[in-house]
């Protein structure tokens, strides 16, 4: 069953003129779609690997990128649920309207608790425009023409750019748009906390993978061991380019891709470090879990550690019990546990 903010996507893509532009992120599923009517005339944009791998599955155009848009292209029609980072919803925004055609249409969907009214009476105010926003069921749309002046524009803290953030001691690089891309995530800290240990029992670590990087911590703790092969992934094009200039930065050499869960990775690795996901969109799901668990099971061997750390009520070791034959808990605070994996 499909939530009401994507029907109302669907129903605008339905009869979409040419030139039409789908902004699409994480919280859309996409996956669910066996076929889009239409898809000859839309084009998807997506920062995510998996969405931009189905869409094209069934069809349709994708733009794959961290939201940039063409400085040439115009669209007849943009639809865009707006994202959960506000500051990405306000670059999205301010790059639909200067990019519309004109007596085009930028159609805006989302629920209350997303912020869409509040966001539509910004536009009204800041691009001089009617405010139409309307309940339809439980969520709300709104559709907005090109304004005639585009000079003015939502606040966004420079959104596209990458910029130097210190927090509890560590200095990195990051942006909106990365998950927690402003802080340390306590439960990959406490990881990282256990990782002298684990180097220590193991002697030698050739190999080591980060599934799921972010902006690279967990493979920035492991900077100054000797490492032959160091590979980082993730599923966002913006984390990415944050990881990437982190690794850089670190003077470290890392095989970063852009990679719906390591899909495309067919290396196995002496140790494996994910702290993943367990939301998709804004649900809570085991599924995601699973996910990362099977890539950890497929990219092993039999002397491969995978340390993982997920929220005390993800019930992990149960579910990993499918994938690895061996799972004990090194370490639990503040809400998280940290397991380590054996095939």
């Amino acid at each position: 069953m499909k939530d009401a903010c994507f029907n109302l996507a669907l129903q605008a893509l339905a009869g979409a003129p040419p030139n039409t532009l789908w902004i699409v992120d994480e919280n859309l599923p996409v996956h669910t779609l066996m076929e889009l009517p239409g898809s000859d005339v839309i084009v998807a944009m997506t920062n995510r690997v998996d969405t931009a791998n189905h869409l094209k599955s069934i069809g349709v155009s994708v733009l794959l990128g961290d939201f940039n848009f063409d400085e040439q292209a115009q669209f007849q029609r943009i639809v865009y649920r707006i994202s959960k980072e506000k500051l990405l919803a306000h670059h999205c925004i301010n790059q639909s309207l200067e990019h519309l055609r004109k007596s085009s249409e930028l159609i805006l969907i989302g629920n209350k608790q997303d912020g869409i009214k509040s966001i539509t009476k910004n536009i009204a105010d800041v691009f001089g425009l009617k405010n139409n926003t309307q309940k339809v069921g439980s969520s709300y749309k709104a559709t907005f023409s090109k304004p005639d002046n585009i000079e003015s524009k939502l606040p966004t803290n420079d959104y596209g750019r990458l910029r130097q953030i210190t927090h509890q001691g560590e200095t990195f690089y990051s942006k909106p748009g990365v998950f927690g891309w402003d802080k340390v995530d306590r439960g990959s800290q406490l990881l990282v906390t256990t990782l002298p240990k684990v180097k220590q029992y193991m002697k030698t670590v050739n190999s080591v993978l980060d599934l799921g990087c972010g902006w690279g911590y967990l493979m920035l703790a492991t900077r100054d061991w000797e490492i032959a092969v160091r590979c980082a992934t993730d599923n966002n094009m913006a984390a990415i380019d944050a990881a990437s200039r982190n690794f850089a930065e670190a003077g470290i050499a890392v095989d970063c891709r852009a990679d719906d869960c390591a899909s495309e990775i067919r290396d196995r690795f002496d140790l494996i470090l994910c702290n993943p996901p367990f939301h998709k969109g804004f649900a809570v799901s085991d599924s995601m879990t699973k996910k990362f668990l099977s890539t950890a099971a497929r990219l092993s061997r039999r002397s491969t550690r995978a340390i993982f750390v997920v929220n005390q009520f993800i019930p992990l070791d149960k579910l990993a019990s499918e994938y690895f034959s061996e799972c004990r808990e090194l370490a639990s605070e503040d809400g998280f546990i940290v397991y380590e994996l054996r095939a």
